[in-house]
């Protein structure tokens, strides 16, 4: 039950007594000669007509409750003047009595100095403590005051007990339906497999559950009570611009890129609520993210599956339709150049280069287009890395290239020489065209697991971060002469063979292909 419905209760039940207590102190006169108090009972009767119509406005309960204490108080006051005897100055204890039955503190305390004051004022400048009654109307006085106290009291306790036990069932449901919901809500936020952080509207974090700490590597001592970076610097003001939103009501479900205790980023998907209490009022702010990691290579790997569907489609079309004529225009322009009395030999010559470029595009075309013939036999991995490194030694010397490579072995694996040998010499020429000015190439070979893993680390510019997620793409080259082919086939076949190849790069520091074999014991 709320506070002001138990008050309006108990405004009732006073204005009721003040009621029947001024009526019985009326009728008094008539039964009792020594009774002189006619002033007090009027005053009574006309303050009940005025409470009982204030019950029933729009007055507050709290304001009626400290109407009904003042008017008790002025008839008590009303009734020293009357009285025979200083005994009635006890009836100053009812609307102290009466206060402390609303269990409101400031009345009580108020009444009280108040009632003191009136007490000390009727004593010193009216003198009306002085004089002493009859003994009889001392004893109808104090029979008169223990009755009014005793029915007060009892007919509080009577008429609240019903509403007490009400509130307590009422309570004791609401308390176990709270502990329930409680209880429930707590195990959600427990065990929930998402992260999830509770912000204040200020963005310090008031509660995280264990899947914030395992995602984002802050533990609650470490950030509770904090504002912490959940996001990258360069981002930090379209985060703010999001929060600001939230902070007014709104939602949002996006992905983005968020950042770990020990700095490591990562893409994530979240989603940014606002907590209202029960005015509707926004206090807090949710934030629940999951690491999107694994969906994103997932969703990679199947546009590279795709791109490399379309290459092959692309390459059996191609490779049969325009290898035959290439070969009769390649025949007639070789026929053209060879004439001693052909007059652009420069033209017919960068026309047959051209040509043998297309001529390199369809061969790398036809082995996207279908499997090649499996021929794989047990190798030596670094013996066929050797071999590619001694073939390019010239073009090392030549554009002031230093190799340090470290592929001591044996190594063994199960492949196809030749493809192998073409991810190798692919890797080397890149490496050699990105050090236009020379520079150290550093190849290391190494067990990991059951895995070797082989290391190409240029000096070169490196790729820009924009550019490195599209160097698998068909067709995608930053070079004037390449097709943008060399990559994506090298991918190709390193995962034929049970391997992978990526590209670790950081602009102006170069770049270090990763090659990434299945082992096999020694024959």
């Amino acid at each position: 039950m709320e506070r002001s419905l138990i008050t309006r209760k108990r405004n009732q039940l006073f204005i009721h007594l003040f009621g029947f207590g001024s009526l019985a102190h009326l009728v008094l006169n008539y039964f009792v000669d020594f009774n002189a108090s006619i002033i007090a009972p009027i005053f009574g009767m006309l303050a009940y007509s005025a409470l009982f119509t204030l019950l029933y406005t729009k007055l507050p309960p709290s304001r009626l409750r400290f109407a009904i204490l003042i008017a008790l108080n002025i008839y008590i006051l009303i009734l020293q003047f009357e009285s025979l005897s200083f005994i009635t100055a006890i009836y100053f204890i009812l609307p102290i009595v009466a206060a402390s039955l609303y269990n409101d503190t400031r009345s009580l305390l108020a009444l009280s100095l108040l009632t003191i004051t009136e007490v000390i004022v009727l004593t010193v400048i009216f003198g009306r403590f002085q004089s002493n009654g009859s003994l009889e109307y001392i004893y109808v006085s104090m029979l008169m005051f223990f009755g009014l106290v005793m029915l007060l009291t009892i007919l509080h306790s009577v008429y609240f007990s019903n509403y007490w036990r009400q509130l307590e069932l009422r309570n004791a449901s609401m308390e176990k339906a709270l502990t329930s919901k409680e209880g429930y809500l707590d195990l959600f936020f427990q065990a929930a497999k998402d992260a999830i952080a509770v912000f204040d509207f200020e963005g310090r974090i008031i509660a995280i559950n264990p899947a914030f700490v395992e995602l984002y590597g802050w533990t609650a001592e470490s950030c509770l009570g904090k504002i912490i970076p959940l996001y990258p610097p360069e981002r930090a003001e379209e985060a703010e611009r999001r929060a600001e939103k939230v902070r007014q009501g709104e939602s949002f479900t996006l992905e983005t890129e968020d950042i770990k205790h020990d700095g490591t980023r990562f893409p994530a998907q979240i989603t940014l609520s606002p907590i209202f209490d029960s005015h509707g009022e926004v206090i807090a702010t949710s934030v629940i993210s999951r690491d999107i990691s694994y969906r994103k290579e997932t969703e990679r790997m199947l546009l590279q599956t795709e791109k490399l569907k379309m290459a092959g489609e692309i390459a059996a079309g191609v490779a049969h339709e325009i290898r035959n004529p290439m070969t009769v225009i390649s025949g007639f322009v070789q026929m053209m150049h060879n004439d001693p009395n052909h007059h652009y030999p420069n033209y017919t010559s960068l026309m047959q280069s051209e040509l043998e470029r297309i001529n390199l595009i369809i061969s790398e075309f036809l082995i996207l287009a279908k499997p090649q013939a499996s021929q794989k036999k047990q190798l030596d991995i670094g013996k066929v890395l050797d071999e590619c490194i001694f073939l390019f030694g010239p073009e090392f010397v030549l554009h002031h290239i230093s190799v340090k490579a470290d592929v001591s072995g044996p190594f063994f694996a199960e492949g196809e020489e030749h493809h192998l040998k073409q991810v190798f010499i692919n890797i080397l020429k890149n490496a050699i065209e990105a050090m236009e000015h020379g520079g150290i190439l550093e190849i290391t070979a190494h067990h990991e697991g059951a895995q070797l893993k082989i290391s190409f680390k240029d000096d070169g510019p490196g790729i820009p971060p924009q550019l490195a997620e599209r160097v698998f793409e068909p067709f995608y080259t930053t070079k004037a002469t390449g097709t943008g082919l060399g990559l994506l086939i090298s991918q190709k076949i390193a995962q034929e063979h049970g391997g992978s190849l990526a590209i670790a790069s950081s602009e102006e520091q170069g770049a270090c292909v990763i090659v990434t074999l299945p082992l096999t014991s020694a024959p």
